[in-house]
C-alpha cells in the first residue's frame, strides 16, 4: 500500500505517522484517476470532523460539505484497498503502521474505548443529524465496511452523541471554549507586542548604522583632507 486519502483533514500528528511509515497522501481529488487497489481511505465521525474542521479553517463548514464528505467516503470505501476510521489508526504504533502499509492487518486491544464526544460537538453533530439523517447513515455505513482492527463497531454512535450533551456539560464545555479563546486572544496580543517592540529594536539598529556611517564618511573626509594637505606641506619644504 502506498498512499492514504480522506475527504476532510486529519490530525496532523497522524499524518506524520503515517508519512513515516511510508504512506504519502493522495489529494481527495485524484481518487477517480489512481489505481485504488493500494489505498487506504480514512474518514471520521462527523463530531471529529467538527472538531478538525474548526482547528484548520477559518470558516465553518455547512451541513452540505459534512454530508457530501461522509457519502462520497462512503461510496468510495468500496473502491479502496483498506477503510479504516482516523481514530482508529491513531491508536496504532510505529510497527503496526508500517506493517499497514505492507498490507498486513493489525489489530487493537479490546480495552480502547471510541473517542469522547465533546459536549458542544456532541450537540451540533445531534442538529446535524436531525436535519440531514443521512449523516448518520453514510457513517454507518462506513463503520460496516471498514477495517475495524479487532474493535466494535460504532453502531450506538446516537446514544454517544445524546449522552455528551448533558446540559450541564454543554455549559462546562462552553466556558472551556471561551477560555481557550480568550487565552488565544492574550497570547496573540503578546506576540503583537514582541513584534512591536522587535521592530522598534530594528529601527533603532538602523538609525544607529546610518549614523556610524556618517560618522565614518565623515572621518574619510577628513582623512583625505589631512593627507592632501601633507602632501602640499611636503612639496612647499622640497
Amino acid at each position: 500500500m502506498k498512499h492514504w486519502c480522506s475527504a476532510t483533514s486529519i490530525a496532523s500528528s497522524l499524518r506524520d505517522r503515517l508519512e513515516i511509515a511510508g504512506l504519502s497522501q493522495l489529494p481527495w481529488g485524484e481518487f477517480e484517476a489512481t489505481n485504488n487497489k493500494d489505498l487506504l481511505l480514512i474518514y471520521n465521525p462527523p463530531d471529529k470532523i467538527l472538531e478538525q474542521w474548526r482547528i484548520e479553517w477559518g470558516t465553518a463548514p455547512s451541513r452540505q460539505q459534512i454530508r457530501h464528505a461522509l457519502s462520497t467516503s462512503a461510496s468510495r470505501s468500496k473502491d479502496s484497498l483498506y477503510c479504516i476510521s482516523g481514530w482508529r489508526l491513531t491508536h496504532l504504533d510505529s510497527t503496526s503502521l508500517a506493517r499497514l502499509s505492507h498490507n498486513d492487518l493489525p489489530t487493537l486491544g479490546q480495552n480502547i474505548t471510541f473517542p469522547k464526544v465533546t459536549a458542544l460537538s456532541g450537540l451540533i453533530t445531534l442538529n446535524l443529524i436531525n436535519e440531514c439523517p443521512d449523516v448518520h447513515e453514510h457513517y454507518l455505513d462506513l463503520e460496516l465496511r471498514s477495517c475495524l482492527l479487532n474493535l466494535e463497531a460504532d453502531s450506538h454512535y446516537l446514544e454517544r452523541l445524546k449522552g455528551s450533551t448533558i446540559t450541564d456539560l454543554v455549559l462546562k464545555n462552553w466556558w472551556e471554549v471561551n477560555a481557550e479563546r480568550e487565552s488565544s486572544r492574550e497570547e496573540a496580543m503578546g506576540n503583537l507586542t514582541r513584534l512591536h517592540q522587535i521592530q522598534a529594536d530594528f529601527d533603532q539598529l538602523v538609525e544607529e548604522q546610518e549614523q556610524l556611517r556618517d560618522l565614518v564618511n565623515q572621518q574619510n573626509v577628513f582623512s583625505r583632507r589631512a593627507l592632501s594637505k601633507l602632501a602640499r606641506l611636503q612639496n612647499d619644504a622640497s
